[in-house]
């Protein structure tokens, strides 16, 4: 594992932009599948800026997200999917033809999950996929226990996870019990790991990542079996490691 640590919000975003943009710059094809919550905000401000000025090639990117809410369609204001769309897609200007979105109020979920695995692989898979880390280890929405054996799936979303949720959200909604989720599987296939690891409550998830032990009670430490992981955190100056 690569590590960079940081000192503010903006050298954060700012290494983390300069580290997918290099990505970017070699492959301008890639696949990427992407994360939302606070964590990667910055990024995605500077991924837009960079674009505008055009100093950074998103075009032909393909663009994916990691997971979604249960029961939420893509114009619900709640859902990932909007989510994306309002802080990535559409001020980057990314074409339709390359994002594919999961949809959380499928009919069929199975189904929707078997599709949205066809149309990872119809890409190669994945080039870099980046994530945060969720205070129990969570990444995506693969929880503590989940089966590292799995692609695109279900999942029952724990407490800590949608209280968590519930303060980012900062509004007066019940967060869903359920959500659909790009498995482990497929983050292990891919090809790079971005995870970006910002506030110091979370420091127990990240002690498991660096403690080099792999634990299904901690997701995130599937990521040690990957060839290739680059982690980007946000320290404070006394933090800084």
């Amino acid at each position: 594992m690569r590590i960079i640590n940081t000192a503010t919000p903006h050298a954060f975003a700012s290494a983390a932009a300069d580290w997918t943009g290099d990505h970017l710059h070699d492959k301008p094809q890639s696949v990427l599948a992407l994360p939302t919550g606070n964590t990667p905000l910055g990024l995605y401000s500077e991924l837009i800026a960079r674009k505008l000025a055009g100093t950074l090639n998103l075009d032909e990117a393909k663009v994916f997200n990691l997971d979604e809410y249960c029961g939420l369609g893509q114009s619900n204001p709640h859902s990932y999917a909007a989510f994306m769309q309002r802080h990535l897609i559409v001020p980057a200007r990314l074409g339709a033809d390359r994002v594919r979105l999961l949809r959380g109020d499928a009919t069929d979920l199975e189904a929707e999950c078997h599709d949205y695995d066809a149309a990872v692989a119809d890409c190669g898979g994945i080039d870099l996929c980046v994530l945060g880390l969720g205070v129990n280890g969570h990444i995506a929405f693969n929880e503590p226990g989940s089966s590292w054996d799995l692609r695109t799936h279900v999942v029952h979303l724990s407490h800590a996870t949608r209280a968590a949720h519930e303060r980012q959200a900062q509004l007066p909604w019940q967060i869903p019990t359920w959500g659909v989720t790009m498995g482990i599987k497929t983050v292990l296939e891919s090809r790079h790991v971005l995870l970006l690891i910002a506030g110091s409550h979370k420091e127990t998830a990240r002690a498991a990542v660096f403690g080099g032990v792999a634990d299904s009670d901690w997701p995130v430490t599937s990521l040690l079996a990957h060839p290739s992981v680059t982690i980007i955190e946000l320290c404070s100056p006394a933090e800084n490691r």
